[in-house]
């Protein structure tokens, strides 16, 4: 680790990274997230332990070592920009109970400025479908993943949770998975020469993981994954921070309206027990609360996210449709957060601006009570 400390700017730093190899529980690990200035500089005064910060020629470095109960955690995170202008990722090579006990308590501690980005189901497949690639005399294989199983309303829990060794193709987990309702909150692959003597001279190809929470996992090859994985996992980020920012009606001329439709495959609101599944999940939301302003026949509910204030409204108007309408402060992580609960917690669905009409921005309008 001596040799990355002694990096003195990214492309050095990036190249003793594709050097590197890990060995458990070290892996490289790496987390995408969205900010509109450098994360180093979002940490002055919100630290939730000692941290050491360093700034080099083009990215930050920071050490810490401290107790956490019986713990001793300790290690060091690179803060670089991606390509993008809203991008940054988080580097370290350490173990898993570093990164959720230190790395991941920091990303928490910064947010809403730490803007995370979130992956669909679908946005996760491509990037498993382009890993495939990445290793052209060796075929990927699933060797396992985090899932949850959304529950019937009217069961006590929400979820199913399970950890599951496979290898089966990739094309089949995700299909099997969307037909019994489950999504994946991680998945893990690694590569297999396609003869035993490819797999005789690969034996150091690498596993790896991607999450639908911005991180992504490697014990080898990270120039590999830097330039096809990681940059795409950056570009989706990129284009999600873009399509949140300038939500808040104080930035909007005559505090303006600029909704958010989420709509579904096929009608998802089609009776009043639907329309009281989905307001008791979001009367759950973790760090949240929610008014309901009326439950039926239509949905309108008032959301705010106690963490920083934003404040949404939420109607349901059709049977396949959710609008998320962004109030005087809405950030671009309060909304992001939001559509990732109810894609979770309800199900997924595809987001857009509302459309246009000559007048502007259509707000929705409650409909007359029968």
């Amino acid at each position: 680790m001596k040799e990355l400390l002694a990096s003195q700017n990214q492309n050095e730093l990036y190249e003793k990274l594709a050097a590197l190899g890990c060995e458990k529980p070290l892996q490289i690990r790496v987390l995408v997230a969205g900010s509109h200035e450098p994360i180093a500089e979002l940490i002055s005064g919100r630290l939730p332990f000692p941290l050491a910060v360093q700034r080099k020629a083009d990215f930050f470095q920071a050490s810490f070592d401290y107790e956490a109960g019986q713990l001793r955690l300790n290690g060091d995170i690179f803060f670089c920009r991606a390509r993008f202008e809203h991008i940054s990722y988080a580097i370290s090579v350490c173990s898993r109970t570093v990164w959720e006990r230190s790395i991941m308590r920091l990303a928490r501690v910064l947010y809403p400025a730490l803007i995370p980005v979130y992956f669909s189901q679908g946005e996760m497949l491509d990037l498993l479908e382009r890993a495939k690639t990445l290793f052209p005399n060796a075929r990927l294989r699933i060797s396992g993943h985090t899932r949850k199983k959304r529950l019937k309303s009217g069961t006590r829990r929400k979820y199913e949770s399970s950890r599951t060794k496979t290898e089966r193709p990739l094309e089949v987990v995700f299909k099997e998975a969307q037909e019994q309702n489950f999504w994946f909150q991680s998945v893990n692959f690694d590569y297999l020469g396609e003869s035993r003597e490819v797999e005789e001279h690969n034996n150091s190809l690498p596993s790896a993981t991607i999450s639908k929470y911005g991180a992504f996992f490697c014990t080898s090859d990270f120039d590999r994954f830097r330039y096809s994985i990681l940059q795409e996992m950056a570009q989706i980020g990129e284009r999600k921070v873009d399509f949140f920012s300038n939500r808040s009606r104080r930035f909007v001329e005559r505090y303006q309206a600029r909704p958010i439709s989420i709509t579904f495959e096929g009608p998802v609101f089609s009776s009043g027990e639907d329309n009281k599944h989905f307001i008791g999940l979001l009367r759950k939301m973790p760090g949240a609360s929610c008014s309901v302003l009326h439950g039926n026949p239509y949905v309108h509910l008032f959301v705010k996210d106690r963490l920083d204030d934003s404040g949404a409204e939420l109607w349901v108007l059709k049977e396949d449709e959710v609008l998320l309408i962004p109030q005087l402060k809405a950030s671009e992580a309060a909304l992001k957060r939001m559509v990732n609960y109810i894609f979770e917690e309800w199900r997924e669905g595809r987001i857009d601006n509302l459309a246009q009409n000559d007048d502007g921005l259509r707000t929705p309008v409650a409909p007359p009570r029968d």
